[in-house]
């Protein structure tokens, strides 16, 4: 029988793309993922961000030791699992050094951008479909995974804005033309342009949007599902 490995790890060289790891060759294990809020493919495990990313941490028992002081969290909540997966506008603080992190993208890659903790109390999540429950309650689904009763008005695509601490949905950026948006895939990916016209699905092709730059000056086409609105 072959090795099976280490359990909760991957080869380092064969980490996804969206993992911001720059040496791949620098050791041969890193942490996987557990199952949660986001894909494998397009998450980290939180040890990453702190130990490689961020730099609060040099080992993974340092990383250990901080999360079970309970001094990091992932949406307003306590993370104590160094394999709890971190993904794309997750909201990351790390109340002790007062410092707050929105989880975008750059190059293709997972980038934690620094924000102020006012902006750290809303998260910014897409409505990737909606549904009737049995009480004719609208739900929404949002791309972190989570369901959130909305209204008839919020369709797929556009983005909420819900507030952490009130656990309630805010503003609702619609996903329409003059939306600011942000690519999250593809050769594009992490560029903010603003959307000018949709495409809407054909025969065996997905729906495509025509966007331009932030300075107006180049227009391009790209699949409708890579965009996020993040304003107006």
């Amino acid at each position: 029988m072959g090795k099976r490995g280490r359990k909760g790890h991957t080869k380092r060289i064969a980490v996804p793309k969206a993992v911001p790891v720059h040496d791949k060759k620098e050791t041969f294990w890193i942490a996987n993922t557990r199952p949660g809020s986001h894909s494998k493919k397009k998450s980290m495990p939180l040890v990453v961000l702190l130990r490689e990313v961020l730099g609060v941490a040099e080992t993974s028992g340092e990383v250990k030791t901080i999360l079970n002081e309970r001094k990091v969290l992932i949406d307003g909540i306590p993370r104590t699992d160094h394999r709890s997966p971190v993904g794309f506008m997750d909201i990351v603080s790390l109340p002790l050094a007062d410092e707050h992190y929105r989880i975008t993208v750059r190059n293709g890659r997972l980038f934690p951008e620094k924000i102020e903790k006012e902006q750290a109390a809303v998260k910014l999540l897409k409505v990737t479909g909606k549904r009737t429950d049995g009480g004719n309650k609208i739900v929404l689904g949002l791309h972190d995974g989570r369901n959130m009763v909305g209204d008839n008005n919020v369709k797929a695509g556009d983005t909420v804005e819900y507030l952490l601490e009130e656990k309630k949905m805010g503003k609702v950026h619609k996903f329409e033309k003059g939306a600011k948006c942000i690519i999250t895939d593809g050769k594009h990916s992490g560029t903010v342009v603003t959307l000018e016209e949709i495409f809407p699905s054909e025969t065996g092709r997905p729906a495509e949007a025509l966007v331009s730059s932030g300075d107006g000056n180049e227009s391009f086409r790209t699949l409708a599902g890579y965009l996020f609105v993040v304003g107006e």
